[in-house]
């Protein structure tokens, strides 16, 4: 079995640079056309079963992927929502529109955080990376490992949080390690088969850049 783990596409607070988590943010304009382009790379790709996080951008970014397809429905999974930054979704994280001291004092938490995940406390209100990890699992036991044998491709629409949740999950990866390494692009894919009950990551692809479709 493969597993295209997707990136959904752009939204107004990528391009920003602000925190979305488990707010519902729509894909902007290029993020519906870089869900457009995904869709033709991934044309010769015949898909068994779709999962998609609840949010609307991993949802229409599945919608306009599998828009080819006449037999398949998207199964929501909450397991896949993105990573909850608690009262830090919506910060700015370059800084550039932040005034107040509070708010300064919550990016530098929010900074340390990214740095060490294992030492620092989870953003109030947000998960710790040790929660995601805990969901992803879940949802390798339930929906997933059951199925080698039956599917041997799936899709996956989801966030960057869930992707590095996979990463480190398949990596046998620390806490501390969660946020280090490249960071899979929106619209960009995450390969990953399953064999005899073995995770592997394969490769990821930048599907939207054809020049650059080997990201690592």
């Amino acid at each position: 079995m493969e597993l295209y783990i997707i990136r959904h596409g752009e939204t107004m607070w990528n391009r920003q640079h602000r925190l979305q988590g488990h707010t519902d943010i729509p894909l902007n304009d290029a993020g519906l056309a870089g869900a457009r382009i995904a869709s033709e790379a991934l044309k010769h790709i015949h898909f068994d079963h779709v999962f998609s996080s609840p949010l609307i951008r991993a949802r229409k970014t599945a919608e306009i992927i599998i828009k080819h397809y006449n037999d398949l429905n998207i199964e929501i999974s909450e397991d896949l929502k993105e990573i909850s930054f608690g009262i830090a979704e919506g910060v700015d994280l370059s800084g550039e529109t932040l005034y107040k001291e509070s708010d300064k004092l919550l990016l530098s938490h929010i900074k340390d955080w990214f740095k060490d995940p294992e030492k620092v406390s989870p953003i109030p209100g947000g998960e710790s990376v040790t929660d995601i990890k805990k969901r992803i699992g879940h949802f390798l036991e339930t929906d997933i490992y059951p199925y080698e044998g039956t599917y041997q491709n799936v899709l996956i629409t989801a966030h960057g949080g869930i992707v590095r949740a996979l990463e480190c999950v398949i990596n046998d990866l620390s806490d501390h390690d969660f946020w280090n390494g490249p960071i899979v692009p929106n619209c960009g894919a995450l390969v990953v088969s399953l064999e005899n009950g073995e995770l592997r990551i394969k490769k990821v692809l930048d599907l939207i850049n054809s020049s650059k479709k080997d990201v690592w």
